[in-house]
């Protein structure tokens, strides 16, 4: 069990205790191309993850170490060490983070749960975090499993971690992971942000962790989920205006006379603008998703650098892309 130290016993973290209040009780972040819904109530226990089907090498054929993430003399894992790879590169800062992008979503599509997993563990290294989250664990546990795991195996004996720990190791640590994080969207903006699984189950975790009470795990979490809603904001925005363009070409070639007019590439456009309304339905839910589900509990938390993040951010979902956050709706926040 991790001590008191490293808990806000002192000071309240869930929200059932903040004023706040939405339009229904449920929360319901539902990714319209899978049709899957993570249901969490406001001040419940973390959302549980929809199961995922195994993989081919799953951990029935391991041995008791394998399962637990351990190799036959007890080290860690490639997923663990692959994940080691990700922190360090955010920690040293000396490697280039885009080339470190490129690889992690090579890796991905050969293997998608190996990819997560990584995220994953990176995360929770990023925490302070000693425990890992092992291929089995993900399968066959829900998020609130994993994380109560996560929780028994923190540090007893510190109560700092990476984001408030001082000197110049850590200096430009908070602003590795933001640009991590927006370089992951960046890179998965044309196809992977719009899968089914990957930031489903990424941020799922990332809102059970958000709710946690080690205070380590909320800040990471809050920080990297709110770096994460702004850069899909930016995308968004992006794919919105692409949208509005496509309809306008779709429409003038129509409206050219009939013996000027291409069919083909009318179809074509039509097309491609179902394509990127689908894109915004898509992002739209995970928006609402990330709103719904970290923001409106964590911008009244107790930690002021809590609430920092999340009015910071906020101000940057204002500026990209203000026709979806200039309403009631989010400015009564």
């Amino acid at each position: 069990m991790i001590s008191a130290s490293s808990m806000d016993e002192s000071e309240p973290y869930s929200s059932e205790d903040e004023d706040v209040s939405l339009t229904g009780s449920d929360f319901e972040f539902q990714l319209t191309t899978s049709k899957r819904k993570l249901n969490s109530t406001q001040g419940a226990a973390s959302p549980k993850r929809v199961r995922h089907p195994s993989v081919s090498g799953s951990s029935q054929s391991q041995t008791p170490e394998e399962s637990r993430g351990l190799g036959p003399h007890g080290a860690q894992t490639e997923g663990r060490a692959t994940a080691c790879h990700l922190y360090e590169a955010v920690r040293s800062g000396r490697s280039a983070l885009l080339t470190v992008i490129d690889d992690w979503l090579e890796e991905y599509r050969r293997d998608r749960e190996a990819g997560i997993l990584e995220l994953i563990n990176f995360v929770v290294q990023c925490s302070g975090c000693k425990g890992v989250v092992t291929r089995e664990m993900f399968s066959r546990l829900q998020n609130a499993d994993i994380i109560s795991h996560l929780t028994t195996e923190f540090n007893e004996d510190s109560v700092s971690y990476p984001l408030v720990s001082g000197g110049s190791q850590w200096r430009h640590f908070r602003e590795g992971v933001c640009e991590f994080v927006s370089l992951l969207v960046r890179g998965c903006r044309n196809s992977l942000l719009y899968d089914d699984f990957l930031f489903s189950s990424f941020i799922a975790l990332l809102t059970g962790l958000a709710d946690s009470q080690v205070r380590a795990f909320r800040h990471t979490s809050t920080l990297i989920t709110m770096r994460l809603m702004s850069s899909i904001v930016s995308v968004a925005a992006e794919v919105t205006a692409q949208a509005l363009m496509t309809r306008r070409r779709c429409e003038l070639e129509k409206n050219k006379p009939a013996e000027h007019r291409a069919i083909d590439r009318i179809e074509e456009l039509e097309g491609s603008y179902r394509e990127l309304l689908e894109h915004q339905e898509d992002l739209r839910s995970l928006m609402n998703g990330i709103f719904k589900g970290v923001f409106i509990h964590r911008y009244r938390d107790r930690v002021p650098e809590i609430r920092a993040v999340c009015m910071e951010e906020m101000g940057v979902w204002l500026r990209e892309n203000p026709a979806s956050f200039l309403n009631d709706e989010h400015l009564k926040y």
